[in-house]
């Protein structure tokens, strides 16, 4: 089955650069234009997309992690403050 999918999804690549394969200019904080082919910049825009997506998801894993520790913390004194009902003395 992995190997199905990774045919197909390898044609439906080399049919969209095949496609997009002319060139485009950009500009990149300089008067001359830089030639680029299309195909590329779409691939290496989506790979800058995914890798900000992937930051910021580390960020908020990183954010999410201090908070449980910060409420595990507070609910472990919160339960050593409350007597266990369990245990009577007689």
């Amino acid at each position: 089955m992995k190997v199905i999918f990774t045919i197909i999804l390898t044609s439906i690549v080399v049919l969209f650069a095949l496609q997009n394969f002319e060139y485009a200019s950009l500009y990149f904080f300089a008067p001359k234009p830089v030639r680029i082919r299309l195909f590329f910049v779409i691939i290496f825009s989506g790979v800058i997309g995914w890798m900000l997506r992937y930051i910021t998801g580390i960020a908020r894993e990183e954010e999410f992690k201090r908070r449980f520790k910060m409420l595990l913390a507070e609910y472990k004194r919160i339960k050593a403050m409350v007597p266990d009902e369990d245990y009577e003395e007689f």
